[in-house]
């Protein structure tokens, strides 16, 4: 005899099937077959399998056994769901904070059970008055209607468990989850000990877009704090990377976060085009503020780099470069911001060079401490200009009456100058560096360093505390990131090393704000020798060169006319303050570039009349004669290189 058969759902199908393949043995092709024949052979072979299997009786038992199982478990449900409903279960987590609204929803929905139930016992009452019904035929049809719709429910559901698995369950919240679901997973990232301790604030999980979102209170020894630092953990938890779970602090309310979490990465996709591809009007540097890029929601996220330093840092093909751009693409679009740029690769801010101030062209620590010299010296000049003046900042209404500009100082690869000889945290570099970004904002000198080696030897503390924004984008380390963002920020939750490799342009800019804002940077192309595509920052540099020329604020280039006629008057004075007219022309035309003023202090006087050099009377050993003062030609070389 055959073994008995476990799998109820399987009783009847199996037979069918061995059936099938029978009644094709048995039928000959020269046979006349008839519906009748059919039928016969059907029910002897059903009889067959079902002795076969172990008779009626048993096959009827499993089917009463699981029909009332799933019966039972059915009315169960249902009568939960309707005792759920009448205790406004749902409210509960608003019980402490508005019990009026609980109770009177209670209190409504009780008076609406005890009138369903009224209602239907008087219908019954009255059939069996009028009718004849028995009085147990409606309660009894109720309960069926129930067992039956709960019973397929409880059937549907154990099914959908068994196929996915509860643990596949776990580990993958969805993209619809419930507030049981949420709680849970403050439970399995070890930030409650029961899903009772955690409450999701009405309305519950909502779909924002293409996320889904909950205010969650916490238990009550565990913070917003708390729960940023275990991010990875509740990600983890969720069944999701951390780029697709974000904590959101509740204004105050230390014991509640909100969560936010996208259907997909939103830290991939397409690049975010810049605002700046495409504009020819000026930019303000002083009114307008600088596009980053775009937070994880889709919201715009800028700054001012006005009375701000900045720190970039990020490993290589994080999208440090493209974030730079992003920043002097806007400070070149504005004809009278100065750049000063310095570069230690040589060539990533040559495209920039023929609108930039200076430009440090050999990656040299004592040319670029030179550099860096002659900055301090000019923010010392915009500094007693301020005293004069009455003023303690340097501000859109007054640059232009105080002749200081804004400054902006980009040092690319730092490191190659901090870890130098002349770097280090108490070396001549850093210390000019510190002096930069600790008085220069408040004199318009904005002072930008990016570094793809973020380390603690390449970004001294000193430097990197008084750094008023910082950018960390992708970094190996947690100790990496806080080398950018400072010290002890990755244990609070923000770190570069969160981004991999798929995620360009993410970083975690901290500029203005109690807590560094994750976003992903506009993207500028910028291709590489060969390779196709618009590149767009040379784009926007030719339109910042014609905004210049159109204002007059090209910067003088060492090989201009005018910058060699003053080196070469300033040479000709020697170390004495006063020469006379006829013994600087005698000294100038000396060099075959000068020969045509030979006996021509008119021509002499004319070129020099554009910078405000006019002769005077020199009185030199007691005789006067006209001349000039070698501080004249000093200021006007200083002023025309500032221009």
């Amino acid at each position: 005899m055959s073994e008995p058969v476990e799998d109820y759902d399987n009783v009847l199908r199996l037979p069918v099937t061995r059936i099938a393949a029978e009644v094709e043995e048995v039928v000959e092709p020269t046979q006349v077959w008839t519906p009748r024949r059919s039928v016969d052979l059907v029910v002897r072979r059903v009889d067959q399998a079902r002795r076969d299997r172990g008779g009626m009786l048993r096959i009827a038992a499993k089917a009463t056994r699981a029909s009332a199982g799933y019966g039972t478990a059915g009315v169960a449900r249902t009568g939960g769901a309707w005792w759920r409903w009448v205790t406004a279960a749902e409210h509960d987590q608003i019980l402490a904070t508005r019990p009026e609204l609980v109770e009177t929803t209670r209190a409504r929905r009780r008076k609406i059970s005890l009138w369903t139930a009224g209602v239907a016992g008087g219908g019954d009452l009255w059939l069996w008055l009028n009718a004849g019904w028995p009085l147990w035929l409606p309660p009894v049809a109720l309960l069926a209607l129930a067992a039956a719709v709960g019973g397929i429910a409880e059937y549907v559901i154990r099914r959908s468990s068994a196929e996915n698995g509860e643990a596949q369950a776990a580990r993958d919240i969805g993209t619809h989850p419930s507030g049981k679901a949420v709680r849970k997973v403050f439970v399995d990232a070890k930030l409650a000990k029961s899903i009772d301790d955690v409450k999701v604030i009405t309305p519950g999980v909502i779909r924002d877009k293409n996320a889904w979102m909950c205010e969650v209170e916490l238990p009550g020894d565990v913070t917003y704090a708390d729960v940023v630092k275990k991010r990875e953990k509740l990600a983890g938890a969720s069944g999701r990377g951390v780029a697709r779970l974000y904590v959101d602090p509740v204004p105050d309310h230390e014991g509640r976060v909100r969560l936010w979490s996208p259907d997909r990465d939103p830290l991939t996709g397409p690049p975010i085009k810049s605002p700046l591809i495409g504009r020819e009007t000026p930019f303000d540097i002083w009114t307008e503020r600088i596009y980053m890029g775009r937070s994880p929601r889709g919201v715009d996220v800028t700054f001012s780099p006005v009375g701000k330093a900045m720190l970039t840092g990020g490993e290589p093909g994080s999208g440090k470069s493209v974030a730079d751009d992003q920043v002097l693409c806007a400070i070149a679009l504005d004809p009278f911001a100065k750049l000063v740029l310095a570069d230690a690769k040589r060539v990533e801010l040559a495209v920039y060079k023929k609108i930039a101030e200076q430009y440090l062209t050999k990656p040299d620590p004592e040319l670029y401490l030179e550099l860096v010299e002659s900055l301090v010296a000019e923010m010392d000049r915009r500094y007693e200009v301020m005293e004069e003046a009455g003023v303690v900042k340097i501000t859109g209404k007054n640059w232009r009456r105080l002749d200081c500009p804004f400054l902006a100082f980009h040092t690319d690869e730092v490191q190659f100058f901090t870890t130098s000889k002349l770097g280090g945290a108490n070396g001549p570099i850093t210390v000019g560096l510190a002096d930069l970004v600790g008085r220069g904002r408040a004199a318009g000198v904005f002072t930008s360093i990016a570094t793809q080696r973020p380390a603690a030897e390449v970004v001294p503390t000193r430097l990197r505390d008084i750094m008023t924004t910082k950018l960390a984008m992708m970094c190996f380390t947690n100790a990496a990131s806080d080398t950018i963002l400072g010290q002890g920020m990755a244990s609070k939750g923000y770190s570069g090393a969160q981004f991999d490799k798929d995620h360009k342009g993410a970083g975690w800019l901290h500029a203005e704000g109690s807590a560094p804002a994750q976003i992903r940077t506009g993207y500028l192309h910028k291709p590489d020798e060969g390779e196709a595509g618009d590149d767009d920052v040379r784009d926007i540099v030719e339109i910042a060169y014609r905004l210049r020329q159109a204002a007059g604020t090209l910067p003088v280039q060492d090989n201009d006319p005018d910058v060699l006629l003053l080196k070469a008057c300033i040479a000709s004075c020697g170390d004495a303050e006063k020469i006379w007219t006829a013994d600087l022309l005698e000294r100038l035309t000396r060099d075959p570039e000068w020969e045509d003023l030979a006996n021509e202090p008119g021509e002499l006087a004319r070129l020099l009349r554009p910078h405000d050099v006019a002769p005077k009377g020199q009185d030199i050993g007691g005789t006067n004669r006209n001349g000039y003062r070698r501080s004249q030609f000093v200021e006007a070389l200083n002023r025309l290189q500032r221009r």
